[in-house]
Parts: C-alpha cells; sequence; structure tokens
C-alpha cells in the first residue's frame, strides 16, 4: 500500500509513532524515525533496517536538522508523519496552569509540527504532484472538544487542527495533501508522561470503559492503520480531514 513512498515519522520510539513506523515498513515504505531516546531509536532502526535521526523537536534548529537529514538519507520526502506529542495537564486557573505549562504543551504539540512542516513542505514539491505526497499530523479528541483539567493541551491540539486544514488549501496547488487524526485515549505512555500515577491511570483507563461508547481504549496500531490509509494512494482524493478515532468519544461530551 506504501510501496514508493519515502516517509519521516516523529515521535517514533513510543505508543503511535513506534506503531506507524512498523506498519509502514509492513506496507512498503522507506522510512526514517526520529525521537528523543537515542539507544530506543537505534534499537528500533536496527529492528526495522531503517535510518534515524535523534533529536528533541522543541530544541531551536532541530526540527529543520532532522527533516534535512531524514530527506538526505532517504533520498528525498513524500511522506511527513508528525507523531511526536506531550501532555501536561491542569486546570485553567491553577497555580500549576501558567505560561510554562502553556508553552510546554505547545512547544511540542504545535511548534514542533509547524516546524516539521514548514521544513519538509519544499522536499515534498520536489518529489512532485505523482508521487501523491502528505503530511499527516496526529491531534486529538481534545483538538475537537473541550475537556476540563487540560486547557492547554487542548488548545495545542486545536491548534494543529486548524494549521492543518489552512496548510491543507495553501498546498493544495502542489498537490500535497495535509490531514489529521484525532485518536481518544490510546493504550499509550503519554498520561503516565504527563503525571498520572500507575493507580490513577488503571483508574483512568477503567473510566474510559465508558467515555469511550465501544467499551474500551484505542490501541496505537488501530491509529497507525489509519494513518497509513491517509498516506497512501488510496486516499488520494482526502486533504483537510480531521479525523477522529476514539470509539466515539467525541459524540458523548464532556463527561
Amino acid at each position: 500500500m506504501l510501496s514508493g513512498k519515502l516517509a519521516l515519522i516523529t515521535g517514533a520510539t513510543s505508543g503511535i509513532g513506534l506503531a506507524t513506523a512498523r506498519i509502514f515498513v509492513q506496507e512498503g515504505a522507506r522510512v526514517c524515525v526520529t525521537g528523543r531516546n537515542e539507544q530506543v531509536l537505534q534499537n528500533l532502526s536496527e529492528e526495522l533496517d531503517v535510518p534515524h535521526v535523534v533529536g528533541d523537536l522543541t530544541v531551536d534548529g532541530i526540527c529543520e536538522q532532522v527533516v534535512s537529514e531524514a530527506a538526505s538519507q532517504l533520498g528525498g520526502l513524500t511522506t511527513l508523519i508528525n507523531c511526536a506529542g506531550v501532555l501536561k495537564g491542569g486546570a485553567f486557573g491553577s497555580p500549576n496552569v501558567d505560561l510554562n505549562n502553556f508553552l510546554f504543551n505547545f512547544k511540542a504539540n504545535t511548534q514542533a509540527v509547524f516546524e516539521c512542516m514548514h521544513h519538509a513542505v519544499p522536499h515534498l514539491r520536489t518529489a512532485g504532484k505523482e508521487v501523491n505526497p502528505s503530511i499527516i499530523n496526529v491531534s486529538s479528541v481534545n483538538g475537537k472538544q473541550s475537556f476540563g483539567g487540560c486547557a492547554s493541551y487542548c488548545a495545542s491540539k486545536a491548534a494543529v487542527d486548524q494549521l492543518s486544514r489552512c496548510a491543507a488549501i495553501d498546498l493544495a496547488p502542489d498537490g500535497i495533501r495535509v490531514n489529521c487524526v484525532n485518536p481518544g485515549v490510546i493504550l499509550t505512555e503519554l498520561q503516565k508522561r504527563g503525571g498520572l500515577s500507575e493507580e490513577q491511570y488503571a483508574g483512568f483507563l477503567e473510566r474510559s470503559k465508558i467515555t469511550h461508547p465501544l467499551g474500551r481504549v484505542g490501541e496505537p496500531e488501530e491509529v497507525g492503520k489509519l494513518i497509513a490509509f491517509l498516506a497512501s494512494d488510496n486516499a488520494s482524493f482526502m486533504t483537510g480531514e480531521c479525523i477522529a478515532i476514539d470509539g466515539g468519544r467525541q459524540c458523548l461530551g464532556a463527561r
């Protein structure tokens, strides 16, 4: 399904990014993976027999470096997959939701996405319309509706949605498609890295059986398969879409 694609996948050392990298390789794409954890990235590179670039995308200049090195190692780029992301929660008006909280979420979730897109576009243009170049950004159901206790995170993901829709219009003349996937709760380390203890996370997953109409959380591979479809020629007439993959979560509203 992805034969001939040259894809850079960010956040590839865990969760959705890791699952996506494996699926892309299985589907015949040539892939370059990137992330912050050098040892995990090295192991993944050896497992999949793909090149890798180590980098923290929130550091000035690293997005440009990562995109440039990936394009060099792959011999070009046809596809950018922005999977890297963070979550630092907190209720608006509480002491811990300050400018630092806002910037933490926006630098990783929005600014890094913008920068990677910006630096990837010249390579995607060079690849040409005939290869169906595209960008897929991993947003969140939190970008589609409001939730309490995570204002900065929700705002950062809503910004990704709008950025993607606007870019889809601007890049359409170049044949570059831009789409989003908006996962609900997926079985990853995101919430625990955001501050939940093991006990709190277990309770969160249990409650998610109620807040997701399908009665369970999602698996990273389920999101990865949707990303692979959007990158494929089967989705050649799709752009500017923000597709929920959330077990029906957004249908229930905030609970």
